[in-house]
């Protein structure tokens, strides 16, 4: 029986690795960290972060530009994201994430899984006094309403 295959052999990770993160919306702390699998090459390697919910991207990282880490002898990514960053992300299992590996031409998405955002209640999140839903916010949708007035 032959088999084919549309990567190369050093491109061989046959299907992305499924890793729900969860964040906890309004912090700063803890970064999260994915530890790459062996068979995933580094050398030559850019990865990517996306992080989206109901069709809108949320978040966008890269190693490339340093907005991403990594960290060869451990193998790992690391995302320190900020305040703001993490209030970015719906609570709930809404958001979906994907990091993608960029080398000689070539995009794979190695790791993958939902974003959980938890907690958000925090006393700088509140709404100002007297505040409502904002409707008019593009962001919101009828699965979420993600802003405030």
């Amino acid at each position: 029986m032959l088999v084919f295959s549309n990567r190369l052999p050093e491109q061989m990770n046959p299907m992305p690795v499924r890793n729900d993160m969860s964040i906890w919306r309004g912090n700063n702390a803890p970064a999260l960290v994915w530890t790459l699998p062996e068979e995933i090459p580094i050398t030559g390697s850019a990865f990517f972060l996306t992080i989206g919910a109901s069709g809108s991207l949320l978040v966008a990282k890269d190693t490339t530009s340093g907005s991403l880490l990594i960290d060869p002898t451990s193998r790992e990514l690391r995302w320190d994201y900020t305040t703001a960053e993490s209030r970015l992300i719906p609570a709930g299992q809404i958001a979906e994430y994907e990091i993608e590996r960029h080398t000689a031409g070539v995009e794979i998405t190695e790791i993958y899984g939902f974003m959980t955002g938890l907690g958000g209640l925090n006393t700088d999140a509140s709404p100002s006094e007297g505040g409502s839903l904002d409707f008019s916010n593009s962001d919101n949708s009828n699965l979420q309403l993600m802003g405030w007035i």
